[in-house]
């Protein structure tokens, strides 16, 4: 192999790393073997584990916030990322600087052709597992929140050792080619996360899903704790953040939609869990910032990007928007892939918008504007298809300015992410 010298290199070479897509345990056995190659970095680090269909990202996001107003040095790793590669790997909210990727990835390159030359080739996502706890190890850091790629058992995460605490957030069809077609064999693979150790679940689950992780925790031995929605009061909310209030003390939450605060609920009694005191899980759910979930990017005219892109994440988008927008219903830029049940998903977000934009996703899987425009015509009348996602956002935009409503962009983070950097380019 030639040496790694430039930040691009480095990303080339992860990039070039097969796909592979391995069933079983296969994916954690082998991240475990390639982690033994690398020195098993991250051993003395107290572990937050989290999986869930919706919500980790948020989740993993509140809850490093947290341990850095701790005055804990903490790593996250999140999957997937949506602004640039680096974000994958933080601490203490800092992106992994791109020379330090060039030094990690010439570090591990001489395990990951070890374990080629061995016939069990390291994937993308185990090759990134793997850098990101070099990364918080070299760092000196004490604690790491560790958001799973795909389920837990087929996960490369699950071969870490019992956390300090797993998380568990909403459970929903997702990746059900490889984790099961029902809520409960999809919660029986991310309850492998869950080794008898504290484990806190997400409130609003499927019975059948809530029952599997409950037998999981009997089995293990593993205290499980569910927050209580009951005791949620909104004080306020808008389009700078809501504030409200959780067993008797009031938190600011800078990010937007009522899914967030049952996000940040979750993630305040996982701070509990973890001896956090009151005072450092208010300062973290007050400065926790996650691009591109219901974002407000710009204010004339408003434009939130929202990277919801199934069933369940529209549905949330849905509960959120009407107290944010009142009762001016907000233009949609819309495009999808076709792998995430798109016709179900629009179906729930459709019938909110005055008019919907398609466009196709800046990816392989995307369904096209026409498919995405059919499906939203079954809520909304007013859709039209752009094949092109810059001239789709630029005829929203004007859409949006002529008529004084929200633009609102969701169905897939490939396009939030698309979108965002555009509009920040173009300001």
């Amino acid at each position: 192999m030639n040496r790694i010298q430039t930040f691009q290199q480095a990303i080339d070479y992860i990039h070039a790393r097969p796909r592979l897509r391995l069933e079983g345990d296969e994916a954690s056995s082998r991240a475990a073997a390639f982690l033994h190659r690398l020195g098993n970095p991250g051993r003395g680090l107290r572990l937050v584990h989290i999986t869930g269909t919706n919500g980790k990202g948020s989740a993993a996001a509140m809850l490093s916030s947290m341990l850095t107003a701790s005055g804990c040095r903490t790593g996250l790793f999140i999957s997937p990322y949506v602004l640039e590669f680096r974000e994958r790997i933080q601490i203490d909210h800092e992106m992994l600087p791109q020379k330090a990727l060039v030094r990690l990835v010439e570090q591990a390159a001489g395990a990951v052709e070890e374990m080629d030359r061995g016939g069990s080739p390291v994937n993308e996502f185990i090759l990134d597992f793997g850098l990101a706890m070099l990364w918080f190890e070299q760092q000196g850091c004490s604690a790491a929140v560790i958001e799973a790629g795909i389920g837990g058992r087929h996960d490369a995460t699950c071969c870490l050792p019992p956390p300090a605490l797993s998380v568990i957030m909403g459970i929903g069809l997702d990746h059900t080619a490889v984790l099961g077609d029902t809520p409960a064999e999809i919660a029986r693979d991310k309850s492998a996360i869950i080794k008898g150790n504290p484990a806190l679940l997400y409130p609003e689950q499927p019975p059948e899903a809530m029952a599997v992780v409950m037998e999981q925790c009997a089995n293990t031995g593993s205290e499980l704790v569910i927050p209580s929605l009951r005791e949620v009061e909104i004080l306020s909310e808008g389009l700078t953040g809501t504030i409200f209030r959780y067993g008797g003390q009031d938190y600011s939450l800078p990010l937007l939609g009522r899914y967030q605060v049952k996000n940040a609920v979750t993630a305040i009694t996982g701070g509990k869990m973890l001896g956090l005191d009151e005072q450092t899980i208010q300062k973290g759910i007050a400065q926790v910032s996650f691009p591109c979930r219901l974002e407000l990017v710009r204010t004339a005219p408003p434009v939130i990007i929202d990277g919801a892109h199934n069933l369940h994440g529209m549905n949330a988008l849905k509960e959120s928007l009407p107290p944010l927008l009142g009762d001016r219903r907000p233009v949609l830029l819309v495009g999808m892939l076709r792998d995430k049940d798109f016709s179900d998903a629009l179906s729930a977000v459709a019938p909110l918008a005055e008019k919907i934009i398609t466009v196709a996703v800046d990816n392989p899987r995307t369904t096209s504007a026409q498919e995405t425009a059919a499906a939203a015509r079954t809520g909304c009348e007013d859709v039209r298809a752009v094949d092109d996602w810059r001239e789709g956002l630029s005829q929203a935009l004007e859409l949006a300015q002529n008529e004084e409503r929200a633009l609102v962009i969701c169905g897939s983070l490939y396009l939030a992410a698309d979108c965002r950097a555009w509009l920040n380019e173009t300001k």
